[in-house]
């Protein structure tokens, strides 16, 4: 509101006084009544009592002014931006004095002989006009009043709805970020990672892009067995790492699942460039994470698909790339990373029609046990064989284990088949050991879901009693890359199958991990050399050296080795040579059926 005028306020307040002194206005109505009956009779002297009447009505109107100084307007003048209550007319509003009036017009009337009904009729006029501005005066102080009112009550709300606007903005940001953020990583999540791929293709907003579908292995092990706060404390860390690097190179990352991530590769340079990025990430991923008191080492396999040259729709570049990732995870060569083309099409059309074919299989019909002979290399006796899986398809011929076992353990199917071979092999010990009066062993493959399977343990103890077994009869081998990948479970199922009293080795051993904290803590009786190493150790001194620490180590701790994979005389040799206990190869015989194996090796 702008400050009035200081004069015009300070008449202002002056007249209000005068109404609002009842004394003076009494005082000089009189006064002014008498003064103009004198005048009017020519009786009229000077320093009478007329004169003092009115000095008395000058002081009044001073003492007026001086105890007005506490009345609220005054107060106005010396804090003019305080404004008047919304709520209260101001206080020179109303307060009419009617009945002042009243009694000022009965008293005049009296003295109408005296005055004349002339003077009567003037005075009359007078506070009729004075009463016609005073309600003037009073409606436009209402109306001022009114719309000073108005006014504070719009800016008013317009603060409010610009507040609660302001808030609505920052709620709405709030919502947006839970809705389209992950809550434990903080990257952005599914449903925002959907929503930017159709914007990117549909909108045609980038000329070309990599898709990186990412997925970390063996993390359920991680949840499993350290428990879900442990596995989101890593998962956080990966995360974390992810972004840092997406960062540099201005790429979008998202997580879409539980140990699921998605990269885009907006206008990459080249695939080079993309190859050098993705290698980065890599080694990133696998530097240790420290969550004490344990340390974890963890890997990711990728699939790339690209856009437009592998695909030109959201859904189709998404499963191309889930597919070239699926690859990955079978990869026998550890390559990490797949980049989508039609050859791994045409696979994923033959991995499906494998799944249906499985499905649908006659296990006794179309299923094999083959058997290779195991020796022991200082007198060449036989001492056991190892049970070997062949699938014999009526439509398709001879299928490779290495195909159809990744399609067993994907589609749960490895529980069946893993229960039909042990009944099998349990089944064909028994017969030759107990017809020829043997202690063969039969050396068993074991999946790493098996093993994850909490009865696993159980089910072999109630299985071996049941068919009457004796358990030294029984070798279940377990791949070092199973052993390393579930440590804590290991040692509980290792224990459990040697309170059983069956044979435990550790198969393709020098080719992992390698490590002898493990071996030391894990239940086993003997490791198996992996093949790779036995096809070199005749002309790599390196991989000689290696086979031949494996042998002393093993002596060492009281562990015994048979070597995989033999076929050449100087193998053998050698083996014997660095006191190798026991050999499998073709050079003693190549896996076949049991009445085959029955008629070369023990009859």
């Amino acid at each position: 509101m702008p400050k009035p005028d200081g004069f015009m306020l300070f008449y202002c307040q002056l007249l209000l006084n005068f109404q609002d002194s009842y004394i003076e206005f009494h005082v000089r109505s009189f006064s002014n009544l008498y003064f103009i009956y004198l005048d009017i009779n020519n009786l009229y002297v000077a320093n009478t009592w007329i004169d003092v009447s009115y000095t008395l009505v000058v002081s009044l109107f001073a003492l007026g002014v001086y105890f007005s100084k506490s009345q609220p307007f005054f107060e106005y003048l010396n804090h003019p931006s305080d404004g008047i209550d919304e709520d209260t007319l101001p206080y020179n509003y109303g307060d009419k004095k009617n009945i002042h009036t009243v009694a000022f017009i009965s008293i005049t009337a009296f003295f109408i002989p005296v005055i004349g009904i002339y003077n009567f009729l003037m005075v009359l006029v007078i506070i009729a006009v004075n009463k016609f501005l005073n309600k003037y005066i009073q409606m436009s102080i209402k109306t001022d009043f009114l719309l000073k009112k108005e006014l504070n009550i719009s800016k008013y709300l317009e603060r409010a709805v610009d507040e609660k606007t302001q808030e609505l903005i920052k709620a709405n940001k709030t919502l947006e970020d839970i809705s389209n953020k992950d809550n434990l990583t903080g990257l952005y999540n599914r449903r925002f990672f959907f929503k930017e791929l159709h914007t990117l293709i549909d909108e045609d907003l980038c000329k070309s892009f990599a898709l990186l579908y990412m997925d970390m292995d063996r993390f359920k092990a991680i949840n499993d067995f350290h428990g879900h706060e442990t596995g989101d404390k890593v998962l956080l860390s990966v995360s974390h790492r992810f972004k840092e690097h997406c960062e540099k190179h201005n790429y979008m990352i998202y997580r879409i699942g539980g140990d699921e991530f998605i990269i885009i590769a907006q206008d990459y340079e080249n695939e080079e460039k993309l190859k050098e990025f993705i290698d980065e990430l890599l080694y990133i991923v696998e530097k240790p994470i420290l969550l004490p008191p344990y340390t974890f080492s963890v890997s990711i396999s990728i699939g790339v698909a690209r856009f437009p040259q592998d695909a030109q729709d959201a859904e189709s570049i998404l499963k191309y790339s889930d597919l070239a990732m699926y690859f990955a995870k079978q990869s026998k060569a550890c390559q990490r990373y797949f980049f989508f083309d039609s050859t791994l099409s045409e696979k994923i059309q033959r991995k499906h029609k494998l799944e249906v074919m499985l499905k649908n299989a006659d296990f006794n019909k179309e299923f094999q046990l083959y058997f290779q002979p195991q020796f022991r290399i200082t007198d060449k006796k036989l001492v056991g064989a190892e049970a070997l899986l062949r699938w014999i398809s009526p439509s398709e011929g001879f299928i490779s284990p290495g195909e159809f076992i990744p399609i067993a353990e994907e589609t749960g199917f490895i529980f069946k088949l893993g229960e039909w071979v042990v009944e099998k092999a349990l089944n064909q010990i028994k017969y030759w050991n107990e017809k020829y009066n043997l202690d063969l062993r039969i050396g068993i493959n074991v999946s790493p879901l098996q093993i994850e399977n909490t009865d696993f343990v159980n089910k072999m103890r109630e299985t071996i009693h049941y068919k009457e077994i004796n358990p030294e009869w029984v070798d279940f081998e377990i791949t070092e890359h199973v052993a390393m990948s579930t440590q804590v479970s290991m040692e509980e199922v290792l224990s459990g199958l040697a309170s059983i009293g069956v044979n435990i080795s550790i198969d393709d051993f020098g080719t992992g991990y390698s490590s002898l904290s493990y071996i030391k803590r894990f239940d086993i009786d003997r490791l198996k050399i992996a093949k790779e190493l036995i096809d070199n150790i005749d002309d790599d001194k390196n991989t000689l050296l290696i086979v031949k620490a494996i042998i002393m180590m093993a002596k060492g701790m009281g562990l015994k080795t048979i070597a995989e994979g033999v076929e050449e005389p100087n193998q053998l040799e050698l083996l014997k040579h660095l006191e190798c206990d026991e050999v499998q190869g073709y050079i003693y015989g190549r896996p076949v059926p049991p009445h085959e194996f029955e008629s070369m090796h023990l009859d």
